[in-house]
């Protein structure tokens, strides 16, 4: 078959570039996973979205099936802060399906198998067969197609986790455990839908009592040199989106699928690579200070967080980066992730 526009992925990033594009012809997009495993899988998640980013990437309210009004961190020494927020528990599978429903795209399932140039456009060769497109956006995830034979890069950092359900109450917080062998990582316990909370850590960590579903994924972070080739976008988990720090990816899939939309109907696609060049969402300074981090015993990590036992304020952390410019460029990436990164 034969269509103008190929987006390879209907998660966040993929079902928001479908829906951008909506109302333009020759729009299809190819899903691997039947409509069973695409629930599962998509529920592999935190969920967590800022306000802000919600807005950004145009979360509907319907998504949105719980409030969170703090995040709070746990560190090794007794160290705990607690930073006041405003985000969202989003219904990340059930979102998807209403921007599948309503983005006017032909749904195609297969599996990408290759993906060649040809005469200024793409051939995708699929389990379903070939498809030829002019344009091509990668939302193919961790393991990207797109990215393997278009670009040839890997992102920066990749994190195999798991993410579980438990009946009970979450509250509102957003918590977090950091140190304790996580080596750069961390566990979390988020609120979920109404009588369940979502616990998730990095694969291989001891896993909470009283599961009722499990799920992991490979979780990719800290970018790809670039995300633009020729007429090929990579969006979200293919390009690597997800935050280094804090990990949240959802609204940085879901941003990049809206501008790599609006590069297509310009039909200027490096206006995309210009965003994703310069997005905060990819700093540097994030991958740094997760690579700092990662090397960081328990005890170095008590030693950084010191300053903040009596609590967490933007003074307090003006005056550890004066007063502790070793762990300066921690500091600020942390402060970055929890207003940008998630």
């Amino acid at each position: 078959m034969e269509c103008r526009v190929l987006i390879i992925g209907s998660g966040p990033a993929g079902m928001s570039a479908a829906n951008a594009l909506k109302g333009m012809d020759g729009v299809c997009v190819l899903e691997r996973l039947t409509d069973g495993v695409f629930g599962r899988y998509h529920s592999v998640c935190g969920e967590a979205v800022s306000e802000r980013m919600c807005r950004l990437a145009g979360i509907d309210r319907e998504s949105m099936v719980s409030d969170a009004d703090a995040i709070s961190i746990s560190f090794p020494g007794g160290v705990d802060i607690r930073v006041p927020v405003r985000g969202h528990i989003i219904d990340r599978p059930g979102m998807l399906r209403r921007m599948r429903e309503n983005c006017g795209a032909e749904l195609v399932r297969g599996t990408a198998v290759s993906v060649r140039e040809e005469d200024g456009g793409y051939v995708v060769s699929t389990t379903a067969g070939e498809i030829r497109c002019r344009y091509l956006i990668g939302a193919d995830g961790a393991h990207s197609v797109v990215r393997r034979d278009v670009f040839g890069s890997e992102p920066a950092g990749m994190l195999p986790v798991v993410n579980t359900l438990s009946p009970g109450d979450g509250g509102s917080v957003l918590a977090f455990t950091v140190g304790g062998g996580f080596d750069g990582f961390y566990s979390w316990r988020f609120p979920s839908k109404p009588g369940t909370v979502s616990i998730g850590f990095p694969k291989g960590a001891e896993e909470p009592d009283g599961v009722v579903s499990r799920g992991a994924r490979h979780l990719p972070f800290g970018g790809v040199p670039r995300a633009v080739s020729g007429n090929a976008m990579l969006v979200g988990d293919a390009a690597g989106l997800a935050n280094a720090l804090c990990y949240g990816g959802i609204g940085a899939a879901m941003l990049s699928g809206k501008k790599a939309a609006d590069a297509v109907r310009r039909g200027r696609p490096e206006t995309y690579g210009r965003w994703y060049g310069r997005s905060i969402y990819r700093d540097p300074r994030f991958m740094e200070a997760h690579e700092a981090f990662s090397a960081w015993t328990d005890g170095d990590i008590e030693d950084a967080m010191e300053p903040f036992r009596r609590g967490y304020s933007l003074l307090r952390g003006a005056r550890a980066m004066l007063r502790r410019p070793s762990y300066a460029g921690v500091y600020m990436a942390v402060w970055m992730a929890l207003r940008f990164g998630w």
